[in-house]
């Protein structure tokens, strides 16, 4: 089994698998808070497909390097592409089917999914973040659905994921005020695992509930998770094209393309 699959210097995210079947996937584009562009996305979706067959792997973990787990897309892309001159349906349909693709490929992997979250996870980087089976953060991270602030809606399953664990009040004000959660109101209101003190204690806390499912069996946590799946993600695909149809639309639309270029406007 490899150490070092890939160090990220081409795509943004670092792949790592050791000889204890513990895959890790870490974010690294510090210069852009890990925002996620197509090469990250395809990395962590490729790799993640790959694992979900390996029966070798039994635990993987995701991770932002630098200081934010990830803000999202790659809006500022998006700009230099010349994106606020329009998408066309194919293209908005591609775009937000690559964040579906994303929070699919999580949940297709049959071993648990650890999130370490410390700092931002925004727009398709909590969904990403919430598609884990056990999620940690630090004190000083949030959970943030900005979308509304852009003139688009939560996609990657974040409107199924945050509502069925926060409820709907504290969902609504999320995804329709654009209001951050930060890690504690989070962890009380059920939308993650547990919250510590600093990126020290994440990694103490994450390495030593890695170390215990990978000395489980890997038979007992494959069937343990697909019986909780059943119940608790039973909506997740149909979320999902809920997001596609109405995403695709709001990419399209004149608001979203006066944000994309404001956007790009101050950036110059």
């Amino acid at each position: 089994m490899g150490d070092n699959i890939n160090d990220g210097e081409a795509t943004g995210v670092v792949v790592t698998l050791d000889d204890d079947g513990v895959g890790r996937l870490t974010i690294s584009r510090p210069e852009r808070m890990n925002a996620l562009d197509t090469a990250a996305s395809t990395t962590i979706i490729d790799t993640l497909h790959r694992w979900a067959t390996d029966d070798a792997v039994r635990v993987v973990v995701l991770d932002g390097a630098g200081g934010s787990f990830s803000t999202g897309a790659d809006v500022t892309s998006m700009a230099e592409g010349g994106a606020i001159d329009g998408f066309s349906k194919a293209q908005a349909r591609g775009i937000i089917s690559n964040g579906s693709d994303l929070a699919r490929a999580v949940r297709a992997v049959p071993v648990p999914v650890v999130a370490a979250v410390d700092g931002a996870a925004a727009g398709i980087g909590a969904s990403l973040a919430l598609s884990a089976d056990l999620i940690y953060a630090t004190a000083r991270s949030y959970f943030l659905l900005a979308f509304i602030n852009i003139g688009l809606m939560p996609d990657g399953g974040a409107s199924m994921l945050v509502s069925a664990a926060v409820g709907r009040a504290r969902a609504n004000a999320m995804a329709l005020l654009g209001e951050k959660l930060r890690a504690p109101a989070a962890f009380d209101a059920g939308l993650i695992t547990d919250v510590v003190a600093d990126r020290d204690v994440l990694d103490e806390t994450v390495g030593a509930v890695v170390a215990k499912l990978a000395a489980a069996s890997p038979t007992a946590l494959r069937l343990t998770k697909a019986a909780l799946d059943a119940h608790t993600m039973a909506g997740f695909e149909a979320a999902l094209a809920r997001e596609l149809d109405g995403q695709a639309t709001l990419l399209q639309s004149p608001e979203f393309s006066a944000a994309l270029a404001a956007f790009a406007a101050a950036r110059h």
